[in-house]
């Protein structure tokens, strides 16, 4: 009989699509598995979860969204990766993600205006395409030795 908390994410699907997420409630450690080999980038990773849990509340609650956002932008040529990126693609991602909480989150009567929230998410936009390209130019640069 197969063990139902043995969980293993078949090639090319999303970890969080995964069952029982409720036994990781901090994200599983799966994607963690290639940087074994190099502790100092395991360490910044590690670090960077830990503080973005003393995020105040309500970036706390966008960046599952602007995560999603920059998960969608993840691909070769993406503007994610471009030297410049422009002002209103990162405009219009900022939006997508508010859109996307808008829709899924419960804000109650004191819900922000989208005004209210654009820098906000801008900034958790900018932070998180940054970490990401620091990885991958990281991943690239290795790959040249």
């Amino acid at each position: 009989m197969k063990n139902p908390y043995y969980l293993q994410v078949p090639y090319g699907m999303n970890p969080e699509q995964r069952a029982f997420p409720w036994l990781y409630p901090y994200g599983n450690q799966m994607n963690y598995w290639n940087l074994w080999n190099h502790p100092e980038r395991m360490e910044d990773e590690l670090d960077t979860k830990r503080l973005q849990e003393l995020y105040p509340l309500m970036a706390r609650r966008m960046q599952p969204y602007v995560e999603e956002v920059c998960n969608r932008l993840e691909y070769p040529g993406s503007m994610m990766y471009d030297e410049y990126p422009d002002r209103l693609s990162l405009y219009r991602r900022s939006k997508e993600a508010w859109e996307e909480a808008k829709k899924n989150e419960d804000f109650g009567e004191k819900a922000p205006s989208w005004e209210d929230m654009q820098d906000l998410i801008g900034v958790l936009l900018l932070q998180e395409m940054l970490r990401r390209r620091k990885k991958n130019r990281n991943r690239f640069d290795r790959r040249m030795y």
